[in-house]
């Protein structure tokens, strides 16, 4: 169980050694994770989807900036368009070097 201290007028609050020894003993359990990732992120479903947020997030970027920009320059809609499209690319560009990062690392032994 863990100890619950309570702080009165003269007590000092333990140190970060303390804390650290304690995180410490925790990682060393046998539930504590090998490795950097483990579990849906390294998934092919984790893979999908972060790939899937990444153009949806470019999409969605572009637009709003492009649609941000026609209110103030008074050119609708061009200028959504061109940064709707742009943002589509740069998603799809960081999907690509995600997924290809990832399987980078995957053939490392």
């Amino acid at each position: 169980m863990t100890e619950v201290r309570v702080m009165t007028g003269n007590d000092k609050p333990p140190s970060f050694d303390d804390f650290d020894a304690r995180l410490a003993k925790m990682n060393k359990g046998p539930d504590a994770r090998k490795g950097s990732g483990s579990g849906a992120k390294n998934s092919g479903w984790g893979q999908g989807l972060q790939a899937g947020i990444e153009i949806l997030t470019g999409v969605g970027v572009g637009a709003l900036i492009g649609y941000g920009l026609d209110s103030w320059f008074g050119t609708r809609p061009w200028l959504s368009i061109v940064l709707f499209v742009l943002g589509g690319a740069a998603g799809l560009l960081n999907a690509y070097r995600h997924l290809q990062q990832t399987a980078n690392t995957k053939d490392e032994p």
